[in-house]
């Protein structure tokens, strides 16, 4: 049985008249369709002065000789002269013209335009009459150095002579101005042409698009398995999202070598994206966030210590935690940092790159023609950007540098330069650099429809015959009405009707055609193809309706349904082949052939086989290494080598997790200046003990108690507050500065209550740490304390009071008393407070003071006696018992506050990890003492 390929080659061998070296030229559909004709032709010997090329290669060929030194109009330049048009003289788009989609909209209507010489409707609408007034006005400035298609195909038309005797094969016109071209060339030729018939030998429908291609590249390696070749395979997709970045995906994870093109433009990858970060910016601003993130791509050089580029984790570290910037002016902050700072230098190096980033802004912003701004953007990306190590980042560095240069062409087109403009213009034509993946004609062929035209495959693959999306109707579009494009709805359904069942039929032995029954990304149902319903009927042997098709196909051979990736993985079907799309697929299969029971360490893969422990032992509440069990190790646990804090220890009884985390591991939350909009309230604690430790300090020093001189200390370190925070809004920090002024005041107040009644004070943030440590007995073990006592009076009459200040609420420690001092062992810094200042004196108290009006400045507290020393020491005991045991669990914390590294782990997975743990042997004493919840 001939193929059109052989009636193709017989029109050429004809042609030639019996002289091998006669010029043939055979005008083909697609690029891919002449790489067959040419292979089939040498097959046959028919290739000596042949030559295959597509239409817009033969008005290329012909035109552009006669029109040069003119150029085709390239389509970022038209939009160019489209915005300026609009800056100059908007018309009717006057409230519009500054936004970016309207030149746009307008070049790709006169984009659309350019076959026809003069465009002309007789009754059309205001915007259709301003877009052609535009387009005259825009074509006048452009067609001195530029032509348009409609030039080219004229001047094609007036010089086919020289493409030597013609064949046509598969004409495919898409345009009123193509297809008369075609028609003179078949007027001259000789045409080759079939007529496409939709009659697939197999259907494939699965639950959505993802689905649809895993069961492809399974079709896929069943058909290489079978010993067809991989450039005889083609998979041609209906619309570009989402199957081209899926096809991309799961072929190169079935290890498939393909061709086709890429899924991402230069706009998607690291030096595109990174420019046009860039150039998002505010130069004055500079966002410490958008800019680290930009860095973070790894196409710029990062700024310099030395001679060395600073690492991202310092850079973030010192903007985040040591200088916190949001941007602008607090980058000056920097400027700041003495000498002796251990981050002196590294805040310098980033200084003076700030400084020099924005005078490189600076000379591409403020230049005042496009040339100027071409030079500022080369300038920049030598200066910046990173020589790349790899091919394809060289590849895409070349043609972010010629496309920067190519704006010097738009002096005398475009409006004067400013910063939007250069990021569209640099934007449109990174867009446009699509590229290829794979070597043409090697591995199996990706591509739209329209790729499939005139092809010859031996199994061809048509994805996404759903009704959507083949055929994809036509948006209408208020600027092309079908009279002014001479294409009307009905041309473009037809059209992509005549190219899907050009597609399919492309394969000689097995011809494959997939769609979805649904859609996961948007939520709708999907029916079979209009195009497809007969060949199902065909399948079927019965009628096949939009409505019943599902169950009226379910008995047929060839129509195979795939239920879920969970079924296609476990299970395979003969019908689409036994091989897995993936390796992934390929260890699910193997887990589901062994009992659930049994599937630990049933594959040999370790990562794999702990992440199933881990699964396991969570879900089923076994206390393991999983989920915080550290027993197996618990002899190299360090935590009570040197002085604990009781900050440290009530972290532990709260949430023995994160302890683990902190104290442990040493793991600590990275402050985000950007993400913190008012003081919190941790931060208020903070400052009120700043203020209070500044002026109860004068006062030990000599100084009489003083409202002002209060006053004055809060007033700086709250101004100095606001500063370290450059992310607060200034309204709610008025709002909130007010409040804590006013807290100050009324503290200043219940102060001076206290000092009438006979207390002063003697020492204020009274460290013990280290050789000052206290050294407690627990019977079995010593450990030491450590900390800092926020305030110690003593009593005109001897007595010793420690005070320990709370900015909070009260109730949660309302439970407190000298019966219960470590309220059941969750606070324990009074009494070691206490402990430490038993060494001043033998009647010693200990209060916590609620400083603001949230705790309404009320106190509690106790003495420290020798009952309630003791309870603190079996508190104590337990505590060092269980964490020197190595017991973790993951209690998340009772807190309505932010918690980084807890969140960042999973709260909620947390929580239901620890709520497994419920009836551990382990853990009772925990529970016991502290609660499950």
């Amino acid at each position: 049985m001939s193929s059109p390929l052989d009636d193709v080659a017989g029109a050429v061998a004809s042609a030639k008249s019996g002289s091998p070296l006669s010029q043939v030229t055979v005008v083909v559909p697609t690029l891919a369709a002449g790489r067959d004709v040419i292979h089939h032709l040498a097959r046959t010997g028919a290739v000596a002065n042949t030559e295959a090329v597509t239409l817009p290669q033969v008005v290329n060929r012909l035109a552009a000789p006669v029109l040069a030194p003119r150029q085709p109009l390239p389509y970022p330049l038209l939009e160019a002269a489209v915005e300026r048009a609009l800056v100059e003289e908007p018309g009717r788009f006057s409230n519009v013209s500054d936004e970016p989609i309207t030149a746009r909209a307008l070049a790709g209507a006169i984009a659309k335009l350019s076959e026809q010489e003069s465009p002309h409707l007789d009754d059309p609408t205001p915007v259709v009459t301003e877009m052609l007034r535009i387009r005259e006005q825009v074509l006048r400035r452009l067609t001195g150095r530029y032509y348009l298609a409609h030039e080219a195909f004229a001047a094609a038309r007036a010089r086919l002579g020289g493409l030597g005797e013609i064949v046509i094969y598969a004409p495919n016109p898409t345009t009123p101005a193509a297809d008369a071209l075609l028609a003179e060339l078949q007027a001259r030729g000789t045409t080759v042409e079939f007529e496409p018939e939709v009659s697939p030998t197999q259907v494939i429908h699965t639950s959505d698009a993802d689905d649809e291609v895993r069961a492809v590249v399974r079709l896929v390696r069943k058909q290489l398995a079978g010993g067809i070749p991989g450039h005889r395979i083609g998979i041609f997709y209906g619309t570009e999202d989402p199957y081209l970045p899926l096809l991309h995906e799961n072929l190169t994870d079935g290890e498939i070598v393909f061709s086709g093109p890429e899924c991402h433009s230069l706009v998607d990858r690291p030096i595109g994206r990174s420019l046009l970060g860039l150039l998002d910016l505010d130069p004055e601003k500079l966002p410490r966030r958008e800019l680290f993130a930009i860095l973070a791509e790894g196409a710029m050089h990062r700024p310099t210590v030395g001679d060395e580029p600073a690492s991202l984790r310092k850079l973030e570290t010192l903007t985040r935690r040591y200088e916190p910037i949001v941007g602008g002016v607090d980058w000056e902050r920097l400027t700041r940092v003495p000498a002796e700072e251990s981050h002196h230098a590294l805040a310098s190096g980033l200084w003076n790159y700030i400084t020099e980033l924005r005078a490189d802004f600076a000379a591409i912003l403020d230049a005042k023609d496009w040339q100027t701004v071409a030079d500022g953007l080369n300038r920049l990306l030598n200066l910046r950007f990173r020589i790349p190590k790899s091919e394809i980042d060289g590849i895409d560095l070349a043609h972010v540098r010629a496309d920067c240069a190519a704006l010097a062409h738009m002096d005398g087109i475009a409006p004067p330069p400013n910063a939007a403009r250069i990021r569209d213009a640099l934007d449109v034509r990174f867009r446009g650099r699509g590229g290829v993946h794979g070597r043409s004609g090697v591995g199996v062929s990706i591509g739209p429809l329209s790729s499939g035209v005139g092809r010859d495959l031996d199994v061809s693959i048509v994805i996404g015959a759903a009704d959507g999306i083949i055929p994809m109707p036509r948006r209408d579009d208020p600027l092309l009405p079908e009279e002014l494009l001479g294409v009307s709805a009905r041309d473009h359904i037809e059209h992509q009707e005549r190219i899907f069942e050009s597609a399919v039929t492309s394969g000689r032995v097995e011809r494959i055609v997939t769609f979805p029954r649904g859609n996961l990304r948007g939520g709708a149902e999907k029916v079979p193809s209009r195009w497809l319903l007969p060949a199902l009927g065909t399948m079927a042997g019965k009628e096949v309706t939009v409505v019943d098709w599902l169950t009226q196909t379910r008995d047929a051979v060839s129509i195979v349904a795939v239920e879920s990736f969970d079924v296609a993985a476990q299970t395979a079907d003969p019908r689409i082949g036994t091989s897995a799309a993936s390796a992934t697929e390929w260890r699910l299969r193997e887990l589901a052939a062994v009992p659930a029971d049994r599937r630990q360490g049933a594959l040999d893969d370790r990562r794999i086989n702990l992440g199933m422990r881990m699964r396991s032992d969570r879900l089923n509440g076994r206390f393991t290494r999983f989920n915080g069990n550290l027993a197996d190790v618990h002899h190299l646990l360090k935590v009570f080598d040197k002085p604990v804090a009781p900050t440290g220890l009530e972290m532990w009884v709260e949430s023995p997790y994160r302890f683990f985390l902190e104290k442990v591991l040493g793991l600590r939350g990275l402050p985000d200046p950007d993400e913190v909009a008012q003081i919190n309230a941790i931060e208020k604690g903070t400052r009120l003990h700043k203020v209070f430790e500044e002026y109860i300090g004068s006062m030990i020093a000599g100084d009489d108690p003083d409202h002002g001189r209060l006053q004055h200390i809060a007033d700086r370190i709250l101004s100095e507050a606001e500063a370290e925070n450059p992310g607060w809004l200034a309204q709610l920090w008025a709002k909130d500065r007010g409040a804590l002024v006013r807290d100050i005041s009324t503290w200043y107040d219940h102060d001076t209550v206290d000092r009438a009644a006979g207390w002063l004070p003697v020492a204020v943030e009274d460290e013990f740490k280290n050789d000052s440590a206290i050294s407690f007995d627990l019977g079995d073990a010593h450990v030491f304390l450590s900390g800092s006592v926020d305030r110690i009076d003593q009593h005109r009459d001897g007595r010793i009071r420690v005070t320990d200040y709370k900015s909070g609420q009260a109730k949660k420690y309302n439970d407190i008393t000298e019966a219960n001092p470590t309220d059941s062992g969750k606070r324990v810094q009074l009494p070691t407070y206490g402990l430490f200042a038993r060494t001043l004196g033998d009647q010693v108290s200990a209060r916590y003071w609620f400083t603001s009006s949230a705790g309404k400045f009320g106190e509690v507290g106790y003495d420290i006696t020798d009952p309630v020393v003791e309870i603190f020491r079996a508190d104590l005991r337990l505590i060092h018992h269980e964490i020197m045991a190595g017991h973790f669990p993951p209690k998340t914390p009772e807190s309505f506050f932010d918690d980084p590294l807890i969140d960042l782990i999973g709260r909620t997975s947390l929580r239901r990890a620890w709520a497994s743990l419920e009836n551990v042997d382990e853990l009772d004493d925990y529970t016991q003492k502290y609660g499950a919840q």
